[in-house]
């Protein structure tokens, strides 16, 4: 089993509330293999199927018995490697300045063992550039060159030879937490249309069942998808010549997320109840009740326990469940003491206190 702090896989799960909790890197592969992984995850697991903020897969509620029937009837060929990331989007999109998967290919091969939940980002550039996912060490495509962020040093552009030489002496460092880049592009957004080379993505997002899932990855079949993808951003990318007006029609119907201003977004929220076992609170029910309350500008929280599984860090609003109440910190976090217990049916009341956490 995973211990805290290392990145749970199909090798080494982590127990969590809700049994054992596998994760499997972002990576494109075809409409039917989501298929059939959605089907194994209803069959092996609880059927529940998360895209994490970094894009990869979460499988829930597996059990020491069916971990490697799940793996066996996912089959082969899916990514393993969670901690070098590039955009989901890489070779396709017209405007990056340079296909990071070379590179990226280049520092596993050169790094087979990096230490648990170290990152590294290889940002060619483009719609979905990764200026706001966390990375230890961070290659950015320029029109000259690449750049490279290692903590609070940043080096000039690099041909593509120097920057991976520089990067892995850079390994050698202790101090390696990067910061954002100087000048940050504008957020990049997963959801909508995007032009490709060679056809179109579409991303969407929302809670991904096994059977929601199979049903969109076989809609997106029909429309013309080659590949389906995580994507940072908790999103899901369908790849290739689409037909994007049935698809997005799919998704509506699915009660899927497509427009990127759906207040929806503006809430994390846990498994919950009763699919986790830790949580003292339904926290998806409750999310779909506060959604069309939350206020634009507000980043709300729903924890079903303290340990704050699907925002680990501060929010504007934390709702964590207790005892089969909800206590409220404001500008904190799951593990924080709350300064005030309500009762779960007390909608009004977080309704009423969303509106006074709006920014």
């Amino acid at each position: 089993m995973t211990p805290r702090g290392a990145c749970p896989s199909l090798a080494a799960p982590m127990p969590t509330g809700d049994g054992l909790l596998a994760r499997i890197p972002a990576g494109p592969m075809p409409p039917a293999r989501w298929i059939t992984l959605a089907e194994a995850a209803a069959r092996h697991g609880n059927g529940l199927i998360e895209i994490t903020a970094r894009g990869n897969l979460q499988i829930r509620g597996l059990h020491p018995t069916t971990v490697i029937p799940f793996t066996e009837a996912i089959g082969t060929g899916w990514p393993t490697d969670p901690l070098v990331t590039h955009s989901p989007l890489a070779g396709l999109d017209p405007t990056e300045q340079a296909d990071p998967r070379p590179l990226a290919a280049a520092i596993r091969a050169a790094t087979p063992a990096l230490p648990p939940k170290f990152a590294i980002a290889v940002d060619g550039g483009g719609a979905l550039h990764l200026d706001a996912l966390a990375a230890d060490l961070r290659l950015t495509a320029t029109a000259t060159g690449w750049t490279l962020q290692h903590g609070d040093t940043l080096l000039p552009p690099l041909p593509e030879a120097e920057a991976l030489a520089a990067l892995l002496a850079a390994l050698a460092d202790p101090t390696r937490r990067s910061r954002l880049p100087l000048a940050p592009r504008p957020p990049a957004e997963p959801l909508g249309l995007h032009p490709l080379r060679h056809g179109l993505a579409l991303g969407i997002a929302g809670a991904f069942e096994a059977p929601r899932l199979a049903a969109y990855a076989e809609a997106a079949a029909t429309a013309g998808a080659t590949a389906l993808t995580g994507a940072p951003g908790r999103a899901l990318l369908a790849i290739g010549p689409l037909t994007p007006g049935p698809l997005l029609e799919t998704a509506h119907r699915l009660g899927l997320i497509t427009q990127p201003d759906d207040p929806r977004r503006r809430i994390a929220a846990c498994a919950g109840r009763p699919a986790c076992a830790s949580a003292a609170i339904a926290t998806r029910p409750l999310a779909e009740a506060l959604a069309p309350h939350v206020p634009p500008g507000l980043a709300l929280h729903l924890s079903g326990c303290p340990k704050g599984c699907a925002h680990p860090g501060r929010a504007a609003l934390t709702l964590v469940g207790l005892d089969g109440r909800i206590g409220l910190v404001p500008g904190g976090t799951a593990r924080d003491r709350p300064t005030r217990m309500l009762d779960a049916e007390a909608l009004p009341d977080l309704i009423a206190l969303m509106q006074d956490a709006a920014p």
